[in-house]
């Protein structure tokens, strides 16, 4: 009746085993509600939303219509988003789909007025900006309040209001359509006006006003652990590190330098880590089994100028015993860019055993950056290549020395080029702010950030090739 065109559903279906809201669209095929027929015609799930595109039919009239509904599925339990920018991200979305002729944006949650409230408000707020340069995010809380009871439940959804508006204040708008990318590095290379310095360095140290707060930091920093961080300054946060599981009397057993990085669909779909050291070799093969992880990429050399990078944690000629883990060199293939090595891991407590292929990319200079995104391109495309053909449900587990520099780049790329095959868009910035809630310092210095575009651009540039024969 209100010709929506779009739904915003901030809440999952279930959360601590409560129902939170019913299903009320079909899981595939066609339902009929009352007098209303609706058909799923495509869901899309990505790492912190989902889009559903649905047909309408009302029953003795001949009109369908489109529906696209957009579920946010990583606003947590309790509480708040640690940080707003998945959630900007997501506001970005369902802003750019919803038709200009539409009637209102549906919202909800559960009671359908707390999350609900924190994305009318962040919306309308971002709104008035534009428009008038100013904000009262206190009047327009009252103001919806007035018209319905509750909206913005708690102090913890007010300031994250605050926070959201002023993230998305102090970064822009960086996302622009891929055929306009070429245009946008043209301008990003210029010396912005009222500056010393290009937009590409301005938006690069805009990126490191996200300050880490030592109290994200626990596990990390006991003294039982420090020993096993190669840098002192680089650490996973708490809430995205790698747990291993605990062995019994070992303080610090469930401690590795490793992070979670959601890919483009999939939550978790990264691991990021250091180089394994001498010690910390064994906690790396158990990491590698217990989150079922079977494909590993390595971004450098073991030593470079002179430097030990990563201890070699795998055996090269016959098999050797890290712990409970027996691992078996089966293949090795010497390709011009990178290296496949193929084992066989076997559990030595029950027998279970897996493959784990490692590519190890061996064209990185020691110092900077590749010439040309090409070849690393190639290798991003061979590497989940092989993910789709044999790799398990696990994420890939990514690591250079620290684990942070290239395996930034890596993941960065991975996500940037996966959205510009399947949205046509491209957002260097956000990607990375996105990564560096996960990991600090995510694509560390300048060059790599300027590499990740460079590297978009080429592949743009391999489609508009096979568009021209």
């Amino acid at each position: 009746e209100q010709r929506a065109a779009s739904v915003v559903m901030m809440t999952r279906l279930e959360e601590k085993s409560r129902i939170k809201c019913d299903q009320y669209w079909p899981s595939r095929g066609t339902e009929t509600y009352g007098m209303i027929q609706v058909t799923l015609l495509d869901t899309m799930e990505l790492a912190t939303f989902c889009v559903r595109t649905l047909s309408l039919h009302k029953s003795g009239s001949s009109e369908r219509r489109e529906v696209r509904q957009f579920q946010f599925t990583s606003w947590p339990d309790h509480g708040v988003p640690e940080y707003p920018t998945p959630f900007l991200n997501f506001l970005r979305r369902v802003k750019a789909c919803n038709p200009p002729d539409a009637g209102p944006i549906i919202a909800h949650c559960s009671a359908g007025v707390g999350r609900t409230g924190c994305f009318i408000v962040i919306d309308a707020m971002l709104e008035r900006i534009r428009h008038e340069r100013t904000v009262d995010i206190y009047g327009h809380v009252t103001l919806m309040r007035s018209q319905r009871n509750y909206m913005v439940q708690t102090e913890d959804q007010y300031s994250f209001i605050h926070e959201a508006l002023q993230e998305a204040v102090a970064c822009g708008n960086t996302e622009v359509a891929a055929r306009s990318l070429f245009s946008y590095m043209q301008k990003l290379s210029k010396v912005e006006t009222g500056e010393h310095i290009t937009g590409m360095e301005l938006e690069f140290k805009r990126l490191a006003n996200t300050k880490a707060h030592t109290s994200r930091f626990v596990t990390a920093n006991l003294p039982c652990n420090k020993f096993k961080n190669r840098l002192v300054n680089i650490m996973p946060y708490e809430t995205t590190r790698v747990c291993l599981q605990p062995i019994r009397g070992l303080e610090g057993s469930d401690y590795i330098n490793a992070s979670y990085i959601d890919g483009y669909r999939q939550q978790r779909g990264y691991i990021a880590t250091q180089g394994p050291l001498a010690e910390t070799t064994e906690d790396f093969w158990r990491m590698l089994w217990e989150h079922n992880s079977t494909i590993v990429v390595m971004l450098t050399k073991l030593r470079e100028i002179g430097r030990e990078k990563c201890h070699q944690y795998w055996p090269a000629e016959r098999s050797a015993r890290y712990q409970y883990f027996v691992v078996d060199p089966m293949a090795e293939y010497n390709m011009p860019q990178y290296i496949l090595r193929e084992f066989k891991v076997t559990d030595a407590r029950d027998g279970q055993s897996r493959t784990v292929r490692q590519f190890q990319f061996t064209d990185w200079p020691e110092q900077g950056v590749p010439k040309s995104g090409e070849g690393f391109i190639d290798f991003i495309g061979q590497v989940h290549k092989t993910k789709e053909q044999f790799g398990q449900d696990g994420p890939i587990s990514v690591h250079c020395s620290a684990g942070v520099g290239r395996t930034g780049v890596f993941i960065t790329l991975s996500i940037v080029l996966e959205r510009m095959r399947y949205e046509g868009a491209v957002d260097i910035f956000q990607t990375v702010k996105m990564l560096r809630t996960q990991r600090p310092a995510m694509v560390q210095t300048e060059d790599e950030y300027q590499f990740c575009y460079q590297a978009a651009l080429e592949y743009l540039g391999s489609f508009d090739h096979y568009a021209t024969c």
